[in-house]
Parts: C-alpha cells; structure tokens; sequence
C-alpha cells in the first residue's frame, strides 16, 4: 500500500500595523501652542530689528565721530601782520580753514594734496597743491590743538614760506578729490599749482602783459607758551 505524504500549508503569522493616531488634544491647547508660537516668531523678529538698529546706531555715531572731530576757531595773522581768526574743521582725514574776506584752505592727508579757494578772484577758481603732510600738524594733533583754549590768546609768527605758481593744466574731473575739497570746489575751475622757480616772479611775467596776483594761506604748525608758527603758502596766478 502507498503511503501518501500529508500536504502541510505554511503558518502564515498576519502582520497587523498599528497606525498611531494623533491624541485628541482639547481646542483650548491648540490655542495656546498656537499663542506660543506667534509669540516666539515675534521675539525672534523684534530681537532682529533691534540688532539691526543697534548696529546701523553705532555705525553712525562711529562715522559721526570719524569724519567730525572737531570745530573751533584759531588765531591767524596774514603776510601783513594783521590779525583775525580762522574757522577750524578737522576730520579723521581733512583740515578745513576758513578766513573771512580771504579763503579757504582744505588739507587731504589721504592724497597728500592742499586745495584753497580764493574769495577775491573774477572767477571761481581752486588752487591744487601738492603737499607733504608730514610736516603738517596731524588730524589728531590739530584737535588737540583746538581744545587747547590757551591757544587763541597767543600771539602768530610765521616760520615758514613756499611758493606755487599755475601749471596752465586744468584739472577735468574732481571726482577724486576728498569730500571737504570736493565740496570747497563744486562750483570752481581746479588748476593744478607746481613748485614756483626762483627765477620766476611776478614782475617778470607782468613784462610779457599778463595781469598776476599772489594769493596766499598761512597754515599753523606748532604753538609754545608766547606764540604760534606758521608756514605760509603762496600761489601766483596769471
């Protein structure tokens, strides 16, 4: 007799996924997590804008503080011996001085370049000059100076002299000029000044029927306990 072989079926095991529903989470709890999360979006963004105001406050003090130093008046006596004052504006990189009646003198220790703007000419006109700045008074010296309140009482020498004289080149684009400069000649013909010849003089260019004027600016150096000491700058234009 043939046995038969028993048919025996697979224990399949039934998996059964269990979905995790979200706990019923009464409507006064969402509110409140809702509440809590416009909250802390807000902090964040109040938090940002007063940052930011913070910084773009310190910048401008910071700059206010760079490019305004100090203004004051000092003494000045002309070639002449006659005495007045001088507006003083110094910033981180520029010394302005203004003389009522006579000019303006602007310094850019940045370039190393003098620009000084005659008030008695026919015609707006800005003297450029090179210059070296290391012989001059520092921003930083210069304020120093300006607070020093002993100073407006002392009697001015000059101690120095240099003389310029028009190169004939006109000066086409004043972009690179400093911002005091810049602003001193907006409305004026710039004319480049070089180092004047010894053997060149006003009279000298009045034989060849040229009308020439010497327009000077003293600059103060230095001041001890009796006076201060200038270096007076002379441009002779035709």
């Amino acid at each position: 007799m043939k046995l038969m072989a028993s048919e025996t079926k697979p224990d399949i095991s039934t998996v059964v996924v269990q979905t995790a529903l979200e706990p019923n989470i009464p409507q006064e709890e969402k509110e409140k997590r809702k509440r809590l999360k416009i909250i802390a979006i807000s902090v964040i963004v109040l938090v940002v804008v007063v940052t930011a105001a913070i910084v773009a406050v310190v910048y401008v003090v910071g700059k206010q503080a760079e490019d305004t130093f100090k203004t004051a008046m000092l003494p000045y006596t002309d070639e002449s011996g006659k005495s007045s004052s001088q507006k003083v504006t110094v910033t981180a990189r520029e010394e302005k001085f203004e003389i009522a009646g006579t000019g303006t003198a602007v310094f850019d220790f940045d370039k190393s370049l003098l620009a000084y703007k005659p008030e008695k000419m026919s015609k707006p006109t800005c003297f450029l000059t090179a210059v070296n700045t290391s012989t001059l008074l520092s921003p930083e010296k210069m304020k120093g100076l300006l607070e020093d309140k002993k100073v407006s009482n002392l009697r001015s020498n000059s101690s120095g002299h240099a003389e310029y004289m028009s190169s004939g080149v006109v000066v086409p684009n004043k972009d690179f000029l400093s911002p005091m400069s810049k602003e001193l000649c907006k409305d004026a013909e710039v004319m480049w000044m070089v180092p004047k010849p010894d053997c060149v003089d006003q009279n000298s260019l009045a034989r060849k029927k040229r009308a020439c004027y010497y327009y000077y600016y003293c600059y103060i150096r230095y001041c001890d306990y009796l006076y201060c000491y200038y270096t007076c700058y002379w441009w002779l234009y035709c």
